[in-house]
C-alpha cells in the first residue's frame, strides 16, 4: 500500500509534519490500496509564509513572467496527461478515456484560457480623471474537491498566477496520487513558494482559512463546506469565492430533435457518474412527450451501463443508494431504469446503476436535492412559463440547458433561467466564459477574465485636470 505523506513549500516536495493518517479504497475494487496523511498547523503555517515572502516579488511580476509560468504549467500537464488520466482513474473511477480528455484534457484549456485574457486582466483603464489598476488580493487559501481534482485546482491556480496573486491550496485528501503528481508539476513550473500545496482534510482546511497570513480563500465543494469556509472567511473579514452544487435543468421544447437533445442531457447528467457539479440531473419535457421521453431517457440510461465507472467511496456509495431508495417509497415518483444496487456483473468497487426516475411533484427530495451519482429525474410541464419555473424551482442555480428551434423562443426562456452557465442546444464548455452560480450554488466566478478579477482589486488612482 503506497502512503502519500508530502506537501509542495516554497518550490520543494517536503514531508508533511501533520501524523493524522486515512487509508483509503480503491473505487474500482472496494479494497484498501493506499493512504494519505493530512497536514497540520505547522504544515500550513510554513506553506503560508512561503506564499507571503513569494508575494513580494509575484506581487510585481510582469505579464510575461505570468504568462511563462502559465503556458510552462499547462505544456507540463499535457505532457504527463497518461499520468494524471491513469491516477485519476484509479482514485476517482472515472473511465479513462474520459480521464485522458476531459480529467486532463480540460486543465490545459482552461490554463491557456487565462495567458488569453492576461493581458485584458492586467490593462488599466481610464473612467473620467481616473485610472484604474487591478492588483493582487494578496495570498489566496484555495481547498478544492476531489471529482475534478486537476480542473478544480488549475481553475484557481491560473487564476492565482495571471492576477499576480501566490497560493497555498488543500486539495482533496481522496485523491493523494495525484496531488502528488500535480505538486510534482508545480515544483518543476512555477516559481518557488507562488504555489503551495498542503494536502488535508476538512479539518486541515479549516486551519488554512482561519490563518491570519491568508488573505482571501477560494473554495469548492459541497453545500455544507461551503457554508463552514464562509462563516469562518466572515469572522475574519476575508473576501470568499465559493463554487458549490446543482440540481440543473435541462428544457426540452416541443419543436427540438428530441432524440439529439435526450442523448446530449443523459450523457452529460451522467458524466463522471453524476459526480459533476453542473450535471443535468432534471429533464423536463412537454407532457405531451412525457411518457415518450421517460422511455427514451431510461433506455439511454440503461445503455450506459456497462460504460459508466464507480462512485468515489463506500459514503458515496451508500449516500446515492439512500436517494434511490427513499425516491422509490414516494408515491409520486416513479422508477423508470436502474434502481439500488449494483449494475450486473459489477459487484466489487462502488459502482451505481444508471437510474431515473419520473416525477410528478416538483417538490420530491430526488427533484430538489443533489444527489451527485448516476441519478436523472424526468418531469412533465404545461408550457413554456412552467418550464422557466421548475426549472429556477430548486435551491440551486449553476447550469441549465435548452432545447429548441425558435431561436427567439429559446432566447426568451434562457433570459429568465437563474443559472450561471445555460447551454444551447448541445453548445459545448467554454473554459473562457465565467463559471459559478446562484444561491446555493455559490457565489464568485471562475475561469477566463472573470476568473482572475476574482483574484484582484480594483484601484482608482485620480489626476487633477
Amino acid at each position: 500500500m503506497n502512503t502519500h505523506d508530502t506537501a509542495l513549500v516554497n518550490g520543494k516536495i517536503v514531508p508533511l509534519h501533520g501524523s493524522r493518517e486515512r487509508h483509503l479504497a480503491s473505487p474500482l475494487t472496494g479494497r484498501d490500496d493506499r493512504s494519505t496523511r493530512h497536514g497540520d498547523e505547522i504544515d500550513i503555517d510554513t506553506a503560508v509564509l512561503a506564499a507571503r515572502a513569494a508575494f513580494i516579488a509575484w506581487g510585481q511580476s510582469d505579464a510575461d513572467t505570468r504568462r511563462k509560468a502559465i503556458e510552462g504549467l499547462a505544456a507540463r500537464i499535457e505532457a504527463r496527461a497518461d499520468d494524471l488520466a491513469e491516477a485519476i482513474n484509479a482514485e476517482v473511477g472515472t473511465p479513462e478515456k474520459i480521464a485522458r480528455a476531459v480529467q486532463a484534457g480540460l486543465p490545459v484549456h482552461v490554463l491557456r484560457g487565462f495567458v488569453a485574457d492576461l493581458d485584458a486582466a492586467l490593462a488599466d483603464e481610464t473612467i473620467a480623471h481616473s485610472t484604474v489598476q487591478y492588483r493582487p488580493l494578496g495570498v489566496i487559501g484555495a481547498i478544492t474537491p476531489w471529482n475534478y481534482p486537476l480542473h478544480q485546482a488549475m481553475a484557481k491556480i491560473g487564476a492565482a498566477l495571471a492576477a499576480g496573486c501566490t497560493m497555498v491550496l488543500k486539495p482533496s485528501d481522496l485523491t493523494p496520487r495525484t496531488n502528488a503528481l500535480m505538486m510534482e508539476i508545480l515544483a518543476e513550473t512555477v516559481p518557488a513558494g507562488v504555489i503551495n500545496v498542503v494536502p488535508g482534510d476538512a479539518q486541515t482546511g479549516a486551519v488554512l482559512v482561519d490563518h491570519p497570513g491568508i488573505d482571501a480563500v477560494s473554495f469548492t465543494g459541497s453545500v455544507e463546506g461551503g457554508r463552514a469556509v464562509a462563516q469562518a472567511a466572515a469572522r475574519a473579514l476575508k473576501p470568499c469565492a465559493l463554487e458549490l452544487g446543482g440540481k440543473s435543468a435541462g428544457i426540452l421544447l416541443d419543436d427540438a430533435d428530441t432524440e439529439i437533445a435526450l442523448k446530449a442531457m443523459v450523457n452529460g447528467g451522467l458524466l463522471n457518474s453524476g459526480q459533476t457539479c453542473n450535471a443535468l440531473t432534471r429533464i423536463l419535457v412537454p407532457h405531451a412527450k412525457i411518457d415518450e421521453a421517460a422511455a427514451q431517457v431510461g433506455a439511454l440510461a440503461d445503455k450506459m451501463a456497462s460504460r459508466l465507472g464507480p462512485v468515489i467511496s463506500k459514503e458515496q456509495y451508500e449516500r446515492v443508494q439512500a436517494f434511490i431508495e427513499r425516491a422509490q417509497k414516494d408515491d409520486a415518483v416513479t422508477l423508470i431504469a436502474g434502481g439500488t444496487g449494483h449494475p450486473d456483473g459489477r459487484d466489487a468497487g462502488y459502482f451505481v446503476r444508471p437510474t431515473v426516475f419520473l416525477s410528478r411533484d416538483g417538490n420530491a427530495e430526488i427533484v430538489q436535492d443533489e444527489v451527485f451519482g448516476p441519478v436523472l429525474v424526468v418531469l412533465g410541464y404545461r408550457d413554456d412559463e412552467e418550464a422557466v419555473a421548475l426549472a429556477n424551482g430548486t435551491d440551486y442555480g449553476l447550469a441549465a440547458a435548452v432545447w429548441g428551434s425558435d431561436q427567439a423562443r429559446v432566447e426568451a426562456i434562457t433570459r429568465r433561467l437563474r443559472a450561471g452557465q445555460i447551454d444551447v442546444n448541445g453548445a459545448p464548455f467554454n473554459p473562457r466564459a465565467p463559471f459559478g452560480g446562484f444561491s446555493k450554488s455559490g457565489s464568485g466566478r471562475e475561469m477566463g477574465l472573470h476568473g482572475i478579477r476574482e483574484f484582484q482589486r480594483p484601484v482608482s488612482i485620480q489626476h487633477k485636470d
